[in-house]
């Protein structure tokens, strides 16, 4: 592990802030330069190497079969990329359609 500096922490949280609550880097009112300050000082930023990975597929193949094509259609129809990207794969895979 390798604790960032308070220049690297300042950049990682406004990082977080951009894609997470954008809204508040205008709100000069809610978020005040003293305020950020006093919170990156509560805030203990650092970075791990990760060397490994284990994960399982879990897209609700494990489910009731009604509940699998409710979903499945559900991601088919969103109408979001990320979603009938996740319904392509199911479908690759053969993993939570309902079949």
């Amino acid at each position: 592990m390798i604790s960032l500096s308070d220049k690297e922490n300042e950049q990682a949280m406004n990082t977080l802030v951009e894609k997470y609550e954008p809204e508040l880097l205008d709100a000069q009112d809610v978020m005040p330069p003293d305020y950020q300050s006093k919170l990156r000082q509560a805030v203990v930023g650092f970075k791990i190497l990760v060397d490994e990975i284990q994960a399982k597929e879990k897209l609700g193949q494990h489910r009731k079969v009604a509940d699998q094509e409710g979903v499945f259609s559900a991601l088919n129809e969103s109408g979001h990329a990320d979603a009938a990207a996740l319904a392509s794969y199911m479908q690759k895979r053969k993993l939570g359609v309902g079949n």
